[in-house]
């Protein structure tokens, strides 16, 4: 599955009738909700998927009739999810009644073409969609860039520039560059870091751009002009959208960086070993918490798995165990904090990089043949 975002630009007519249905899909969601919790109070049982379907069929002026069937399906995975965690003993909390800050998407469970009109369709011209007249009928859009695969269904989203966006999953044939047995790319091991966000094998560093901390002056200031403002005013609605915008441009600027260095890696080297990092236990550590999370090592990997099984290269994640104290030439433990950027081994002399140390250990313990974690070789 393949996920196609595009820009749709509406006019004050239409963004009047999709802000309605958002926030009346949103209503009907914390109503479906109520309903849960009422009947398991009274019953110790959930209603199932189309229990709720059928009890909130019809209802709502602006909300179509397979977006009340996508509210019902959230839901019922949403508490699957928490019994599945609460089976397995893992603290999870019970779904929650949505704020209007935290919805802002609409579901559109069907795509159509010019001989079956469904939900959503992409005009003849590909400069327009179609919609349920309800959210709007015709929609002007920007295709940037050609579909690829089978579109299966659409969400329609709102950020925080103020801008509607339209997601298209596709269903794709899985197809790759080459046959990965027919590659001739080399291997390479691969460190991220906070100080330098990547350093390869070969000794070629990727310096950390440090986007949340590079914006955390203008942050400062947008979220003190919230804090200032009166509660439910205009103003504060205003000045919310304003840091909310902010931290949009800082997750774009990440996820660009990140498919850039995971494409320049995926078309030269065949087997790129990482660490199988546990994030979640590492930013435990208070101290760099905010670091790791501006880094966001977890999205750089996915992108990276994923460009990797385009070009028919693998990606495979080690257990990261004395990856940077064990030397790489003799093999000895030189312990070292995490403030010495230096391996100097006392043993055999060998000095290098603390980073490129670890890489180069990543990819002789895959070389030897070492088991990779769990579910972590990915192709």
């Amino acid at each position: 599955m393949k996920t196609f975002e595009y820009r749709i630009y509406v006019n004050k007519q239409q963004r009047s009738l999709l802000l309605q249905c958002l926030q009346e899909s949103r209503i009907m969601y914390n109503e479906m909700l109520e309903m849960v919790k009422k009947q398991y109070e009274e019953k110790g049982t959930f209603p199932s998927k189309y229990d709720l379907e059928m009890a909130f069929r019809g209802r709502g002026e602006h909300v179509a009739a397979t977006t009340i069937q996508c509210l019902a399906d959230r839901l019922t995975k949403a508490l699957k999810r928490f019994l599945a965690c609460k089976a397995l003993g893992i603290t999870c909390g019970f779904p929650r009644f949505k704020k209007p800050n935290h919805w802002h998407s609409l579901q559109l469970r069907q795509y159509g073409n010019e001989k079956n009109h469904r939900d959503v369709m992409l005009a003849s011209d590909n400069k327009h969609v179609f919609v349920p007249k309800k959210l709007g009928g015709l929609l002007k859009i920007k295709l940037h860039r050609p579909m690829e695969g089978t579109p299966k269904t659409a969400h329609l989203v709102l950020r925080a520039d103020g801008h509607w966006y339209i997601l298209i999953v596709c269903e794709t044939v899985p197809h790759t560059e080459h046959s990965p047995s027919t590659c001739d790319h080399a291997d390479i091991g691969m460190d991220v870091g906070l100080k330098s966000f990547l350093t390869d094998s070969e000794g070629n560093t990727i310096e950390n751009p440090r986007y949340y901390r590079s914006s955390q002056r203008t942050l400062r200031r947008k979220q003190r002009q919230l804090s200032r403002c009166k509660k439910g005013s205009h103003r504060k609605r205003k000045a919310a959208r304003n840091v909310a915008k902010t931290h949009l441009k800082i997750s774009r600027q990440r996820r660009d960086h990140h498919s850039k260095v995971a494409k320049k890696y995926t078309g030269r080297y065949h087997h790129m070993v990482v660490e199988d990092l546990q994030i979640t236990n590492m930013v435990k550590n208070h101290h760099v918490s905010k670091s790791i999370y501006d880094a966001g090592w977890g999205q750089f990997l996915d992108i990276l798995t994923c460009k990797a099984a385009s070009a028919g290269h693998e990606v495979i994640r080690v257990n990261p165990r004395y990856t940077s104290q064990k030397c790489f030439q003799c093999g000895e433990i030189v312990q070292k904090s995490l403030s010495v950027r230096t391996h100097i081994c006392p043993h055999c002399g060998y000095i290098a990089d603390r980073d490129v140390n670890a890489a180069k250990n990543l990819l002789k313990s895959f070389l030897a043949g070492a088991p990779p974690s769990e579910a972590n070789v990915h192709q």
